[in-house]
């Protein structure tokens, strides 16, 4: 796996103030082949559950064999207004190339 180099990165945190949900977000100007870099962005969702070892287990055995629960596996993060200029940075410099 090739390691990617980060500008800079950010941190969003729920608000409900659980470290357990957390956004990463990793800012990346990536170049293609033919030599043009394009701003990438990279978010890394960090959403557990509270549930046993063993019923993870069962989960990722159930996953490894292609069942899915006809509603997925779904957690939750609330953005708070003080996120919207984080936002708004992500935005902004995927919209830098444009300019």
């Amino acid at each position: 796996m090739k390691k990617i180099p980060y500008e800079s990165k950010d941190v969003l945190i729920c608000s409900c103030h659980s470290d357990e949900h957390q956004y990463l977000i990793y800012y990346s100007d990536n170049e293609s082949p033919n030599g043009q870099v394009s701003p990438t962005v990279y978010i890394h969702p960090y959403l557990i559950t509270h549930k046993s070892f063993w019923k993870r287990v069962v989960v990722g055995v159930k996953y490894m064999f292609g069942y899915k629960t006809k509603y997925g596996h779904w957690d939750e993060f609330m953005f708070d207004p003080s996120d919207a200029d984080k936002l708004q940075d992500v935005v902004d410099y995927l919209k830098k190339i444009e300019k």
